[in-house]
């Protein structure tokens, strides 16, 4: 049984009808036995204890059985023979108070049980209601708000799903991203950071994405052959943002480093990521001196 289910019976005794009208002519039977075998001399102080017991699990249908049956007790119990027609004066007194005393306590309890259970219904949808909101907002803080894919937090409570496993650990770059910010402002910026985070989206999952800082980001991704990882990484260079401003399209460009083994241990992903990071600056200096190189 999961917690919604607990604290759905905390709410009320979920059974049908006819269960709890059986369960209720049971619990005030074996009441009945108990005072008539014994020969109680006040059965009413036995017997309401049934009636409160049946009012407050099943509400009205147990308690408008249970007083039935109690009334019809009084009856038999205050009657001359036992013939449930017939008193003197005294016994029926009895009666009329004895039946003052049921209906206003199966009313009152019943009334109560109705009341708790308003409440308490209540309480579970506010409960449910901060569940979500606890749930959305620890989704939202593990979500990059500009490129919508993971950032550092995110990465740190998934380090352990990924131990044990086949990795590719592949860090990316910007390549002149500052350059682009200071040239064409933020808003292009911004752009260029949110066109990436949805280009890895694309290609390694969301889950598997993760904007690492600033314009580095970092993709962790298991179960995934040279071929196909090699196809990704093709796409990544091919399909590289383009962004149109002040009439010039610019391309933008990424350098990547990665790392292709098994992390049996979170300390050994995290040099993983270091030597994909390190693997990525030496692709940045390579192009760089390929640059240099061209323009010389």
């Amino acid at each position: 049984m999961d917690t919604h289910d607990k604290k759905n019976m905390a709410i009320s005794i979920r059974l049908p009808l006819w269960a709890k009208l059986v369960i209720t002519v049971i619990i005030m039977a074996a009441l009945i036995f108990i005072v008539y075998r014994f020969n109680i001399p006040n059965p009413n102080m036995i017997l309401i204890a049934g009636l409160v017991i049946t009012s407050s699990l099943f509400g009205y249908p147990g308690g408008i059985t249970a007083s039935i049956i109690m009334f019809g007790y009084t009856l038999f119990f205050f009657s001359k023979g036992n013939d449930f027609v017939t008193f003197d004066q005294v016994n029926t007194q009895k009666v009329i108070v004895s039946l003052i005393g049921i209906i206003v306590d199966m009313i009152f309890v019943c009334a109560l049980k109705h009341s708790t259970d308003k409440a308490f219904k209540v309480i579970h949808g506010l409960t449910d209601q901060l569940h979500a909101d606890n749930t959305r907002l620890a989704e939202a803080s593990q979500i990059d708000g500009l490129t919508r894919i993971c950032n550092r937090l995110a990465l740190r409570n998934n380090y352990r799903s990924y131990t044990g496993k086949l990795l590719y650990v592949m860090m990316i770059d910007i390549d002149n991203f500052k350059l682009i910010n200071d040239k064409y402002g933020h808003i292009v910026g911004d752009q260029v950071l949110e066109d990436t985070g949805k280009l890895l989206t694309e290609l390694f999952g969301k889950e598997n994405s993760y904007r690492y800082g600033g314009d580095e980001f970092l993709v962790i991704a298991a179960n995934l052959n040279d071929t196909e990882f090699n196809e990704k990484l093709d796409k990544l260079h091919t399909y590289r943002p383009h962004i149109d401003v002040e009439g010039k399209n610019i391309i933008i460009n990424y350098s990547v480093g990665y790392v292709h083994q098994v992390a049996d241990h979170e300390h050994e992903l995290r040099d993983m990521i270091s030597d994909a990071d390190e693997l990525m600056y030496e692709d940045k200096r390579d192009e760089m001196h390929k640059t240099t190189n061209v323009h010389a």
